[in-house]
């Protein structure tokens, strides 16, 4: 990918190649040569062909610490879409195609218009239904819920809907507002005809409007004959069967009768019988009615007129209780009067609605009232009702949270009602959030923009691809920012951003556009900007930077050659160092200050911010040094200065000003020391203080002391310091010793020193006297249960519960446990160092390089006392000399146990019958006599019985076989 900026790059050199003419003048970084002298690039190039911003070959990180990138000739800030930063080369390399914004070469973030991201790779936009493509990101995104089709800029606005879904004002909607209907056909809400309310289709109302009344199922003014107008329903009523014409449902409401004469006193028939009478026209006389009416036109119970008290004439001419469904007991009328046609049951009166009817379409119970859609701030329920939507919500759709329109003071948004907007949207006229114009992040309204998407530039409220000329692009901030006067294109604001200049100003040098080039230049009409003269003139004319027209104070003007030398006493001025010729003075390397040659490496001073180190001006002074400055001449002169011996970097002179130390040294605080103090311990290159418990120690944490301090107890056998002696140690001066095996604490190391005795052992004279052989424990239900496998003896049976270990292990002390003796050849990392006068491990296990580890400080301590230890070492030696001589003549008397005859319990001993035995045969103590066996239990906590204790101690055991591990005592 990174071939593209190939041809870029050789356009440079061969602009270079042109304007420079080949030369062999070898310029350092940072500068490019011109006529035979090295000219600094501009500060945001690495590499350049010229002094000017676009005229960079190489970026990197400018001098202010920012990474700039390659493009076009330019070093950049960001680089422009379809390109990604090269943090590697420091250029702008191309995205994948139709790629608009990446990360990396093959990493796509946003595809260009009419693409969309698919797997990596940007692709053709193809939607699905329900979808659209997102003019700025190019991606496919969700129409609002139940849009088939919606617009690109604003997903809300719905243009066709899905199946079951009504389009109305550009929203889908399961149902339609009041005063409309659904039309199936077209998948719209249509207006009710007028003058409907409420209506299921064109030719079908269900109420009417102010002033009309309902007949059958259109709106009328004048309800047609043989009904009337009831203005409390608004609907056509059928008039009693003996009127043509009337103004109310009963019999004496007639306005005309069927034969077309007028009613008498409201009432149709000609002839009048009594109360309870009917007249019979064939007899010509009045008959009674039937029991249950109080008026009637014939004998049946079906003839009935009027109906006494608590009864009410239904639709048939019966008189009853209870009206049937659909209608409603009149109490006015006495007549069962017909319900609403949208009511299933009603009360009272003809619309006030118990339920709704049920048939072709549904209606939904509201106040009363049955609707074929439900008003303003109600959803239609699934139980047929109509629900109230949420408070913020005028209109909601299918639930009472899906709002359809907001409240005064809330947005619309995703069907929810919101105080504010979301990013890319503002809050409409109209109550809703609409869209940004493409590429706006935030905005006031369609047409003004605030802030814009990432690589694009706000202009008077629109957001754009790039500025026009006069502006440029401040990425940062996301604008086109107009140009300062002096320039026609620039990269800044300032006067010395410029690109080209304005007429009025029409001459250009590193960035700044003037009518005539600065002091020290001439104007190059080539390459159309003002070049620099050379460094001895301080005027020249040109076309050659050494044509000086003005010297440097103290130099003098050759008139044949225009050259500026030196004469007499004169020198040559700061900068530059005097050619072999005594006349010319040469520039020196931009980096010095002061130099007796042309090279980087023949600096004489350097000025800050570079110092001088072997003759070179560095940025950094390298390690054994350290940065140093001192004013001379109004400049400020930089020298690397060496470092203390003990430091390996420093900030100063001093041993204590050293950052990091040198080899052989440790560092403390600001100090670097040859060992560390008493109290530290060495650590990598530094001293790390110990633990509070210790007063030496060879590693972090309470088990690496080597040394206690006063107030606390050495545990003997470990690295520990406490403060109290746990279980199984007894203090000695200050040191925690351990106790006999068999004990659970004692007051010494013997058999016979116990205080307590583990459970299932047995204390008398001072001996603890077990019930369960070796590898065995008694338990809390008092039977004798076997040990882990780790342990020799315990009193439990977790491997943590071990009292003594097997050969070639040692008992960690506090955690009562067994770990293998660490080899010398080993790299075990769960071993112990074990120790030569006890069966403990010295220190916890770990890995064995860390044991191997000797703190310096010890070793420093050991050579102190050297001196004072002799007298106690020859003590010692005349103590182990006499232990020596009293074992012989231990022997010699057979006084040692193991010339005696021993055997180690293991369950099979019996004791004598008449005793009671423990379970492994050893008599209970208080049972036994002076003649019983002896019941011993050695140091590592194994138990014995000797036999023939009482025998004569001085016979001959010359021809006795050597005792075997059964039959002596363990020497441990």
């Amino acid at each position: 990918m990174r071939v593209k900026s190939f041809p870029i790059y050789l356009f440079m050199l061969y602009l270079g190649f042109v304007r420079n003419k080949p030369s062999s003048l070898s310029c350092p970084s940072g500068e490019f040569a011109l006529k035979n002298q090295c000219v600094r690039c501009h500060p945001s190039c690495t590499e350049c062909v010229g002094h000017e911003l676009y005229e960079c070959t190489a970026c990197g990180v400018d001098e202010d610490g920012t990474e700039r990138f390659l493009q076009q000739g330019r070093c950049r800030l960001h680089c422009p879409r379809g390109f990604y930063p090269d943090r590697g080369l420091y250029t702008c390399q191309p995205c994948i195609a139709n790629c608009e914004l990446c990360t990396y070469a093959h990493i796509c973030a946003k595809c260009r218009e009419n693409y969309k991201l698919q797997r990596g790779i940007c692709q053709p936009a193809s939607c699905e239904e329900g979808q659209v493509q997102d003019p700025e990101s190019g991606e496919c995104i969700n129409c609002e819920t139940g849009c088939k089709t919606c617009s690109p800029d604003d997903p809300e606005l719905c243009s066709s809907c899905v199946t079951s879904f009504f389009l109305y004002r550009h929203q889908c909607r399961r149902r339609c507002p009041q005063r409309t209907f659904e039309d199936g056909d077209s998948g719209v809400c249509l207006s009710c005809p007028e003058p409907c309310a409420d209506c299921r289709s064109k030719s079908l109302c269900l109420s009417c409007q102010a002033e009309y009344f309902l007949s059958k199922d259109s709106c009328v003014k004048q309800c047609p004959d043989g009904t009337y107008g009831d203005t409390s329903s608004w609907r056509c009523l059928a008039c009693h069967s003996s009127c043509q014409t009337c103004h109310g449902p009963r019999v004496r409401d007639c306005d005309v009768c069927p034969d077309g004469n007028l009613p008498l006193y409201g009432q149709c028939p000609a002839v009048s019988c009594l109360q309870g009478q009917y007249y019979d026209g064939m007899d010509s006389e009045c008959r009674s009615c039937d029991v249950s009416c109080k008026t009637c036109f014939g004998p049946q119970a079906l003839d009935c007129s009027t109906c006494f008290a608590g009864y009410v004439l239904d639709q048939e001419g019966s008189c009853v209780e209870h009206c049937p469904p659909g209608y409603f007991a009149n109490s006015a009328s006495g007549l069962c009067e017909e319900c609403s046609p949208k009511c299933q049951t009603c009360e009272e009166v003809s619309d006030r609605c118990l339920s709704c009817k049920k048939g072709d379409y549904r209606l939904f119970l509201h106040q009363g009232a049955c609707w074929s859609n439900c008003p303003d701030g109600f959803f239609e329920s699934e139980k047929g009702t109509c629900e109230a939507c949420d408070g913020f919500c005028l209109t909601c759709d299918g639930s009472s949270s899906q709002c359809l329109s907001c409240v005064q003071g809330r947005y619309l948004e995703d069907g929810r009602c919101g105080l504010n907007c979301s990013l890319r949207s503002y809050p409409a006229e109209d109550g809703t959030c609409r869209r940004c114009a493409a590429h706006c992040d935030v905005c006031a309204d369609a047409r003004s923009c605030y802030r814009c998407s990432f690589l694009y530039l706000l202009l008077d409220g629109v957001c754009k691809a790039s500025c026009p000329e006069g502006y440029f692009e401040d990425l940062d901030e996301g604008r086109c920012v107009h140009c300062h006067p002096t320039c026609a294109t620039c990269s800044g604001p300032l006067s010395d951003d410029c690109e080209t200049c304005s007429p009025q100003s029409p001459k250009l040098y590193e960035g700044t556009c003037s009518e005539d080039c600065p002091t020290g230049t001439y104007y190059d009409i080539a390459a159309r900007e003002c070049q620099e003269c050379d460094r001895t003139c301080s005027g020249c004319s040109g076309p050659e930077p050494t044509q000086c027209s003005e010297c440097k104070k103290g130099l003098a003007l050759d008139p044949n050659t225009l050259r500026c030398g030196v004469t007499g006493d004169s020198s040559c001025p700061p900068r530059t160092f005097l050619h072999q010729n005594q006349f010319t003075c040469q520039s020196c390397h931009s980096h010095c200050q002061s130099c007796d040659g042309p090279g980087a490496t023949a600096c004489l001073t350097c000025a800050v911010p570079r110092y001088l180190h072997n003759g070179s001006c560095v940025s950094e002074c390298p390690a054994g040094t350290y940065s140093s400055s001192e004013e001379a001449d109004g400049v400020e002169l930089g020298f690397c200065l060496p470092c203390d011996r003990v430091c390996a970097t420093c900030n100063g002179a001093s041993p204590k000003d050293c950052l990091t130390c040198s080899s052989g040294h440790l560092r403390l605080f600001h100090l670097c020391l040859s060992h560390c103090p008493t109290g530290y311990y060495a650590e990598g290159a530094g001293c790390k203080k110990c633990d509070s418990a210790c007063e030496l120690c060879s590693g972090p944490g309470p088990d690496s002391c080597l040394a206690c301090p006063p107030h606390l107890l050495e545990l003997q056998g470990t690295r520990l310091c406490v403060e109290h002696c746990p279980h199984r140690f007894y203090q000695q001066g200050l040191v925690c010793r351990q106790c006999h095996g068999s004990c659970q604490t004692c007051r010494d190391g013997t058999p016979q020193g116990c205080v307590t005795c583990d459970w299932g052992s047995t204390l008398q004279d001072g001996i603890c006297y077990p019930r369960c052989e070796e590898s065995h424990y008694f338990s809390e239900d008092e039977v004798c249960r076997p040990c882990d496998s780790s342990c020799r003896h315990c009193f439990g049976p977790r491997p943590n519960q071990c009292l003594t270990c097997h050969p070639d292990f040692a008992l960690h002390a506090l955690e009562n446990r067994c770990a293998r003796c660490c080899q010398p050849v080993s790299n075990s990392t769960d071993c112990c160092p074990c120790g030569t006068s006890s069966e403990l491990c010295v220190e916890s296990p770990r890995p064995t390089m860390e044991r191997g580890q000797i703190s310096v400080n010890l070793r420093s301590q050991v050579l102190q006392h050297t001196s004072a230890a002799l007298p106690a070492a020859l003590f010692i030696a005349l103590g182990v000399a006499l232990a020596v001589f009293g074992l012989v003549q231990a022997r010699a008397r057979k006084r040692l146990c193991w010339q005696e005859r021993y055997e180690r319990l293991s369950g099979s001993a019996k004791a004598r019958p008449d005793h009671g035995s423990m379970p492994h045969g050893v008599p209970e103590p208080e049972d036994s006599g002076d003649e019983a066996d002896v019941v011993y239990t050695c140091r590592d906590g194994t138990v014995y019985r000797r036999y023939d204790f009482l025998q004569d101690q001085d016979k001959d055991t010359d021809g006795e076989l050597e005792p075997d591990e059964n039959t002596y005592l363990n020497k441990s």
